[in-house]
């Protein structure tokens, strides 16, 4: 079992050893309320029949220490309320109370250095008031040292006032004519003084358990935004890297392995559906994950967006750790159904494992990062391995580079022809990224993975989609052969709310006609989101652009939605072109596809033709458009300008 931190049910102990606290003073502070009514009520009657009227001096002495009671309570309710209007009135009207007690003491004549003393308690008090309200105002910034520290200042002063007071009532109840009358005016005051204070004890006592309890709560919120995922309710990546470290450091030879599992196209399906519905698919991936890794030696976590890591505290050998992997693949063989919406998606999965004191949580961490990240060239599970640190530090100088590709325009397109099938006349092209890096020419297949990874396929195709319309602009400036430019659009392009605007904007900057240029979409873009690819293509449509579906054969579309897509042109993928001439199997597809395209009243265009006799029979199978290195290799645009002026 993982080592599990107990710093939640430490605290839960710690609030109910504080309920037992509070009850303990409740019933204390009861206890004295009890006693002080029931002496009081004694007195009261024993000397009620002495009682005819009050002194006038002694009743401001007591009016005087109520007023002051007054003031304490309400300054320890503030500090529980933190109701600073309520205080502020209620202190103005108490504050008036004392000054008018004040001034009808005056005619008690007592000796002056008494009155000065009184006086200055009461300012005391008074200034410990003003700055206690003054450290309140500060909200969030409050010291609360400080305002204990004005608490406690008032509360010295308060007591000091009521023993001087006290001092002066036992001086007047000497000079009382009737001492009967003295006693039971001064225990009536006291008595409902005692009560005040008794009252006091309570509010402090419920403040102090408030006060902690909400700071116990704070602590444990802390904790989990700390520790825990919000949405799946899973330990985080913070709490990956201290279980790791706790495991290692209890037993630097334990054995187990670290999986990092990624969700595929998670970025996709927000931006397309809204972040709402990714959420939910993130939810019920999560409880997928769960319930197929229910074992005492597993730990689930949610690191980041779209990654979940587990941790495996077993032995775990090649074999096995790769069968776990497969068998936690295959939870996503049935699609989710959120609402109306059925998604599919794809797990990859990197694995790291570790079984020496060599190994450290950062170095395990990363080793599984760079497993992860190498699954794009082959499958979607892989082991790490030494070779792939260095791997991953290519993918991530690649993915910096490209970034700066983009800043200094490093990037170029050549430009493939597409000629007849009959006549071999060039009919349009294929607009193609080369990067030129150091004065070399980096091929598509080393960096469009790595574009398309890190997002910045996005920024990358618009701007093929900007050069492709500058370059057919300065080709008419010329008085070339105005023929149109196919431009290949990405999944998360296609997808993505602003490219509808981008097309649009590309078209009128550059004063293209909408039907020079047209759109090649991946089948698996089209077919994996049917219904939201219909109405983007209708869009496009009505822009003016063509459409044409790339890589047909291989996304498994559904005919019942291709015959909705309004598109112009289906492209037979190199996979079935390659071997036609020598797999019936092949030709059988291109067949298809051709006799498909007829029927819907479709251009064909097969890519990746090579030899004539590859020509001679999709010629003779009825294809209209050809491309491939049998014509021209994609060449530079001065290289196509020359092309075309010749035709």
């Amino acid at each position: 079992m993982l080592k599990t931190m107990t710093t939640t049910n430490a605290n839960k102990l710690r609030a109910k050893k504080l309920l037992a606290i509070y009850a303990a003073v409740i019933g204390a502070a009861s206890l004295v309320i009890w006693l002080t009514l029931t002496s009081g009520q004694t007195v009261v009657t024993q000397t009620k029949k002495l009682t005819d009227y009050r002194i006038p001096e002694l009743r401001e002495i007591s009016m005087l220490q109520i007023a002051m009671s007054d003031r304490a309570i309400q300054l320890y309710f503030y500090y529980a309320t933190f109701n600073t209007q309520e205080w502020e009135e209620q202190d103005a009207l108490l504050t008036q109370r004392v000054t008018s007690h004040l001034e009808a003491l005056k005619k008690l004549r007592l000796v002056d250095i008494e009155s000065k003393k009184l006086l200055t308690l009461i300012a005391t008090f008074s200034q410990s008031a003003t700055l206690f309200n003054q450290e309140m105002l500060k909200l969030d910034t409050r010291d609360w040292d400080m305002l204990r520290a004005h608490l406690s200042t008032a509360k010295m002063a308060l007591n000091e006032i009521t023993s001087l007071l006290n001092d002066w009532s036992e001086k007047i109840n000497n000079t009382a004519q009737e001492s009967g009358l003295t006693a039971l005016d001064q225990v009536n005051q006291l008595t409902k003084l005692q009560l005040g204070f008794s009252i006091t004890v309570m509010l402090i006592s419920a403040f102090v358990l408030i006060a902690l309890y909400a700071r116990l709560k704070d602590q444990d919120d802390l904790y989990r935004l700390a520790y825990f995922d919000e949405l799946t309710n899973l330990p985080n990546r913070q709490r990956l890297e201290d279980d790791l470290e706790g495991l290692l450091a209890t037993n630097p030879n334990t054995k187990g392995a670290l999986f990092i599992v990624q969700i595929e196209r998670i970025k996709i399906i927000a931006s397309t559906y809204g972040h709402a519905i990714a959420d939910q698919l993130i939810i019920q991936i999560a409880r997928r994950i769960a319930n197929k890794q229910v074992t005492a030696n597993a730990q689930i976590y949610r690191i980041n967006t779209d990654s979940f890591a587990i941790i495996y505290q077993q032995s775990c050998e090649l074999l096995t750790a790769l069968n776990t992997a497969k068998n936690l693949s295959s939870i996503m063989e049935s699609s989710i159904t959120l609402g109306t919406r059925s998604l599919s998606v794809k797990l990859s999965i990197g694995i790291a494992l570790f079984a020496n004191q060599q190994d450290t949580a950062a170095r395990i961490m990363r080793n599984a990062v760079a497993a992860l990240s190498i699954r794009k060239q082959s499958g979607n599970i892989h082991l790490f391995e030494p070779r792939m640190t260095e791997e991953s530090e290519a993918w991530l100088s690649t993915e910096n580079a490209l970034r700066a590709a983009l800043e200094h325009s490093e990037f170029e397109l050549h430009y493939q022809p597409k000629v007849c099938a009959k006549t071999q006349t060039t009919m349009s092209s294929e607009a193609l990224i080369r990067w030129r890096r150091d004065g070399n020419l980096i091929s598509p297949a080393q960096f469009i993975p790595v574009a398309e990874e890190s997002g910045l396929i996005v920024p990358i195709g618009h701007w093929v989609l900007l050069e492709a319309c500058r370059q057919w602009q300065v080709w008419r400036s010329k008085g070339l052969l105005q023929l149109p430019i196919a431009v290949n659009i990405s999944a998360q392009q296609f997808q993505d709310p602003a490219f509808l605007a981008q097309v649009e904007n590309a078209l009128k900057q550059h004063e293209v006609p909408p039907a020079m240029i047209e759109l090649e979409i991946t089948e698996a873009v089209a077919a994996n989101d049917p219904e939201s690819a219909v109405a983007m293509m209708m869009k496009l449509k009505n822009l003016g652009v063509t459409l044409a579906i790339d890589d047909f054969g291989t996304g498994y579309s559904s005919l019942s939605y291709l015959k909705r897509f309004p598109i112009d042109t289906l492209k037979i993928d190199i996979a079935f072109v390659r071997n036609i001439n020598t797999s019936a199997h092949d030709q059988a597809i291109a067949t298809m596809i051709l006799a498909l395209g007829k029927q819907l009243n479709l251009k064909v265009v097969a890519e990746g033709v090579e030899t004539q006799d590859q020509q001679f029979l999709l010629a003779a199978l009825g294809c209209d458009i050809l491309q491939g290195y049998l014509f021209s290799k994609p060449i530079p645009a001065a290289q196509f300008a020359e092309r075309i002026n010749t035709i």
